[in-house]
Parts: C-alpha cells; sequence; structure tokens
C-alpha cells in the first residue's frame, strides 16, 4: 500500500471544508452536552436535524427533510423517535390527507426554549476565547458564504 504525500495529507486536514466539519462537530457536541445538563439527556446528536428543520407552527415530513437533506424515510424515523419520547407529536394534516403535521408538544417546546439558552452560552464562550469583534466578524463572513447557496 503506497503512503500518501505529506503535503496531501495535510491539506486533507487543513482544508476550509475539513475546518467547517469540525467546528460544526464541536459546536453541536458542546451544545447536546450541555443540553444535557439542562435535563434533556434523552435527545442524541442524530435527533437535532430535526429540531434544527421543524418550524415552529409545525411542518410535513417531507419538507423537513429536504430542509435538513436527508431522506424522508429518515425523517421519518427520527420523528417516530422523537414522539416516542415526547418532544414531537403527529396529526394528519388539514392541507393534505396523505401527509402528517409534525409539531412540537410542550416537553419539546422546552427543550427549544433550553436549545437557545444553549446557544447563547456558547456565544459568550465563544466571544470569550475569540473575541466579541472577531464573532461577529466570523457571522458576517458565515453568512456570506451561507448566502450564494441560498440562491441556488
Amino acid at each position: 500500500m503506497s503512503q500518501l504525500p505529506d503535503n496531501l495529507i495535510n491539506m486533507r486536514e487543513k482544508n476550509i471544508g475539513r475546518l467547517f466539519q469540525r467546528a460544526s462537530r464541536s459546536y453541536s457536541e458542546r451544545a447536546l452536552a450541555l443540553l444535557h445538563e439542562k435535563g434533556f439527556s434523552d435527545i442524541a446528536l442524530f435527533h437535532t436535524v430535526l429540531i434544527a428543520n421543524l418550524d415552529a407552527d409545525g411542518d410535513q415530513i417531507t419538507s423537513i427533510a429536504e430542509k435538513a437533506g436527508i431522506t424522508k424515510q429518515a425523517m421519518g424515523q427520527i420523528v417516530n423517535d422523537l414522539e416516542n419520547k415526547g418532544y414531537v407529536k403527529k396529526t394528519k394534516s388539514l392541507r393534505d390527507k396523505r401527509a402528517y403535521l409534525i409539531e412540537f408538544t410542550e416537553h419539546g417546546k422546552d427543550a427549544l426554549r433550553a436549545a437557545y439558552e444553549v446557544k447563547i452560552i456558547i456565544e459568550k464562550e465563544y466571544m470569550a476565547l475569540l473575541g466579541i469583534d472577531n464573532v461577529k466578524h466570523l457571522r458576517a463572513l458565515l453568512e456570506t458564504l451561507i448566502r450564494p447557496q441560498e440562491l441556488v
């Protein structure tokens, strides 16, 4: 088996895509740990794909899956799991009798409120680490990078 050249290994480890992935994973793991500390220890990292993409007024599985970038079957499994845990509920859609409307339960709304508190904590931690101006600049840069993707 041939060894990869050092420059390729370095590029693989330090490319911006991998750094984004690592930063995202670090953020998610920290947020999950804080959410667990707030009493929501039955939420797993994979559940956050639903929690982050479910509109406050509810939505259909197909729409949530599209926003999350996963299949509706995978989203359906996450919905079923979080429904069993009491975070969301499924009701027949009034607009489309073949579809279900997914909504947060009161317990789910409590978790959502806790998640927003967690986001504030992490942002303060980032400000302490990077400085307020750098965090503001980072946010602006990320928004600039995301904007072209939203136009596609």
